[in-house]
C-alpha cells in the first residue's frame, strides 16, 4: 500500500514539474525576446499551466474522415504511459534496488515510444503527419545507435545494466571526467531524443504545419505534450545519473538538474533548426565513429586492469 501512494504522489509531482517547466520555458523565452510572457493569471502568471490545462482539456476533440479510430484515440494515451514508466524504474530513494535491468527498460521505452510517434502520424491520415512519419524513422534510426553506444560504453565500465551500479561506481571518480566528449555527444544526442530544437524535424511548425500531431486537439494534444516535455525531465535525471555522482537530496543536484533543463529552454532560444543532411552527416560521419571508438577504448581498458588484476592475484596465491 505505501509503494502504491509513493508512485501516486510520484505521478502528481511530475505532472507538477511538467506545467511549472513549461512557464518556465515560455518566460525564459519571452525575456529572451524582450518581452514579457505570461503575466496575467495571479502573480507573474504562476497559475498560467493550470488555465492551459483547463484549455486543453475542455477544447472539441476533432473526428478526422477515413482516420484509424482506435489507435488515434489510444496511442497519445499510451504515449504519456511510456513516458511516466521512466519515472517508475528511475532510481529513487524508495525504489533503489527495484528492477535489476531498469536500463534495458530504458532503452526498450525509448524505441517504443519513437514507434508510438510513428503509429500516431500514420493514425491522423494526414500528408504533413505522413512526412513527419518519414523524417521521424530516419531520425530514430540515425541518433539512437549513438545513443545505445553511449549507454552500452558506461554499461561496460559498471558491467550491470543497473542504474544503481552506476551510483557506486561514481563514488570516488565521475565519468564525466573521463567521458567528457562522450557527455557532450549524448547531450546533441537527447536533444534529438525529445524532439528539440534544432532537431525537432518530426514536429516543425515552420515546415509541416506542426507536424505527426497536426491533427490532434484536446485531450489527446495534451498527453502527446506532456510526454515530450516529461522526457525531457527524465533524460536530465538519467544524464545526472550517468556522468555525475550526486545525492538527489543535495542543492548541487538540484542546481544542476535546472542547468541541464535550462540548456533545453537556451537551445530553443538560440539554435535554428538544421537541414535534415546536415543531421545525418552529423551522426553518421561525425558522432558513429567517435562513439564506436570511446566504447572499444572503454572496452580495452577495461580488460587490460581486469587481467593485471588476475595476473596480481595468481602471483599473491604463489
Amino acid at each position: 500500500m505505501i509503494y502504491f501512494l509513493i508512485m501516486i504522489l510520484l505521478l502528481i509531482s511530475t505532472f507538477l514539474s511538467i506545467a511549472f517547466f513549461t512557464l518556465m520555458e515560455r518566460k525564459i523565452l519571452s525575456y529572451m525576446q524582450n518581452r514579457k510572457g505570461p503575466n496575467k493569471t495571479l502573480i507573474m502568471g504562476i497559475l498560467q499551466p493550470f488555465s492551459d490545462a483547463i484549455k486543453l482539456f475542455s477544447k472539441e476533440m476533432n473526428l478526422n474522415f477515413k482516420s484509424n479510430y482506435i489507435i488515434y484515440y489510444m496511442f497519445p494515451l499510451l504515449n504519456i504511459i511510456c513516458s511516466l514508466m521512466m519515472w517508475m524504474i528511475y532510481p529513487f530513494y524508495w525504489n533503489f534496488n527495484f528492477n535489476k535491468f531498469n536500463i534495458l527498460m530504458l532503452m526498450s521505452m525509448m524505441s517504443i515510444n519513437m514507434i508510438i510517434i510513428m503509429l500516431i502520424s500514420w493514425s491522423s491520415n494526414s500528408n504533413y503527419a505522413m512526412i513527419g512519419l518519414m523524417r521521424s524513422i530516419a531520425q530514430m534510426i540515425s541518433y539512437e545507435i549513438n545513443l545505445m553506444i553511449i549507454i552500452m560504453t558506461i554499461v561496460n565500465l559498471t558491467e550491470q545494466l543497473n542504474f544503481n551500479y552506476m551510483f557506486i561506481m561514481q563514488k570516488y571518480m565521475m565519468f564525466y571526467l573521463y567521458l567528457m566528449f562522450l557527455f557532450y555527444i549524448w547531450i546533441i544526442t537527447i536533444l534529438a531524443e525529445t524532439n528539440r530544437t534544432p532537431f525537432d524535424f518530426s514536429e516543425g511548425e515552420s515546415e509541416l504545419i506542426s507536424g505527426f500531431n497536426i491533427e490532434y486537439s484536446s485531450f489527446s494534444f495534451a498527453f502527446i505534450f506532456l510526454a515530450e516535455y516529461s522526457n525531457i525531465l527524465i533524460m536530465s535525471l538519467i544524464t545526472l545519473t550517468m556522468f555525475f555522482n550526486m545525492k538527489m537530496s543535495s542543492m548541487i543536484f538540484f542546481f544542476t538538474f535546472m542547468i541541464l533543463c535550462f540548456l533545453f529552454i537556451w537551445t530553443r532560444c538560440t539554435l535554428p533548426r538544421f537541414r535534415y543532411d546536415k543531421l545525418m552527416y552529423l551522426t553518421w560521419i561525425k558522432f558513429l565513429p567517435l562513439t564506436i571508438l570511446y566504447f572499444f577504448f572503454s572496452l580495452s581498458f577495461k580488460l587490460y586492469y581486469t587481467k593485471k588484476n588476475d595476473k596480481t592475484k595468481d602471483y599473491l596465491k604463489i
